[in-house]
């Protein structure tokens, strides 16, 4: 799940990835790859360029972006609320049946 724990430049971030998922899951992971190499705060500008170094058209992406904005902000606000239910406050965090594995405090 998207948990953009960093602020405005995270939060960026997350709702680019939910955009592309929704316009080609495959390229999802791609775009992951591509930010986890992103040594910056992202913006709109380092945004579309790994957008763009990923095969996606910029057209597409801020179509997909508007089109889904209200769903993106769910699915971000849903992992919010599960993180704060299970009192996971950063990031790496995953579950494995019943074993937690916390991330940064």
């Amino acid at each position: 799940r998207d948990f953009p724990i960093l602020g405005e430049s995270s939060l960026k971030a997350a709702k680019a990835a939910l955009a592309v998922y929704m316009i080609n899951p495959n390229k999802y992971i791609d775009f992951y790859y591509a930010a986890l190499n992103h040594k910056q705060q992202f913006n709109d500008e380092s945004i579309l360029s790994i957008i763009k170094s990923i095969g996606i058209a910029e057209e597409d992406f801020k179509v997909s972006l508007a089109k889904n904005a209200d769903a993106i902000d769910k699915m971000i606000q849903s992992t919010r609320e599960l993180a704060q239910n299970i009192n996971i406050r950063g990031t790496p965090a995953i579950i494995v049946g019943d074993t937690f594995i916390g991330g940064a405090a």
